[in-house]
């Protein structure tokens, strides 16, 4: 079995050809755009879905589930760039950052799979217990790679990385033997900045990752917007995206801003499908 399950990519049009050829990955092409998201009705449908299920379903969590069901209607942005080719992801799996306290704090995160299959509580379960491992040191995977790369001098860390990178993506090697996770950070990157008091926020993209865009979901805070003409109060969520312009262009970035912003218009209508 391969590290990332693939398929072909139709042929790339001729702007696409030249992107891959001018940039490596993702050095230089990032791209950022900015959106605010009125969270009227996805903060009611996160309340009631937690009185429902008894988890705490968050902004973070409809916007994890936001992206899984956005790749399935546009699987061209679910891409993955090797050998200066353009493949899709079979699998749409999301990356989401995980803060770990302690005397040493750090940052790490746990990769949720096939997203578009899960609805909110599922991925709010599911991420929790997956964080409560990672903190904990109960996941052993985790456990066992981070020892791994604890050993490696400061001075080989980087080409240590880059030689992984190489083997699991250019080269597309299945790794776990190794002790390292099948495709660890999946197509998608989200951050929750706001649990952490911050409104707004970009993140980088990481080369090692591989992965076309990260998101970071900024704290809720009560704005004046216009609405029918008149100024109103709502609770509004900025989103920040960073993506790889090799992969998206400003059409596809928009198309998947909408998406996300209709899913987040009213969850409950895509949920009760």
């Amino acid at each position: 079995m391969p590290n990332v399950e693939l398929n072909k990519y139709s042929r790339p049009a001729a702007w696409r050809k030249m992107s891959l050829v001018n940039w490596r990955h993702p050095a230089d092409p990032q791209v950022y755009a900015r959106s605010e998201v009125d969270m009227s009705k996805a903060l009611q449908y996160a309340r009631k879905e937690s009185e429902r299920t008894g988890l705490s379903i968050t902004p973070t969590h409809l916007v994890i589930r936001a992206m899984g069901l956005c790749f399935q209607e546009y699987p061209d942005a679910n891409a993955i760039i090797r050998w200066g080719r353009i493949y899709t992801r079979k699998r749409i799996n999301i990356f989401c950052h995980v803060a770990i306290p302690g005397k040493r704090a750090d940052l790490s995160g746990v990769i949720l799979r096939d997203v578009e299959a899960k609805n909110p509580a599922a991925i709010a379960r599911e991420l929790r217990e997956k964080v409560q491992a990672v903190r904990s040191g109960a996941d052993a995977d985790f456990a066992r790679t981070k020892r791994r790369l604890d050993i490696i001098p400061g001075l080989l860390y980087r080409p240590a990385l880059r030689l992984i990178e190489f083997f699991q993506y250019t080269l597309n090697l299945n790794l776990s033997f190794l002790g390292i996770p099948q495709d660890p950070f999946g197509g998608a990157l989200v951050t929750s900045v706001g649990s952490v008091g911050v409104a707004e926020a970009f993140a980088p993209l990481s080369p090692l990752t591989r992965a076309p865009i990260v998101v970071s979901v900024g704290k809720v805070a009560e704005k004046p917007v216009v609405r029918n003409g008149a100024v109103v109060i709502r609770p509004i969520c900025v989103l920040c995206a960073t993506f790889d312009h090799r992969i998206m262009d400003g059409l596809m970035a928009g198309k998947l801003a909408k998406f996300v912003g209709r899913y987040l218009a009213d969850p409950e209508k895509y949920e009760n499908l």
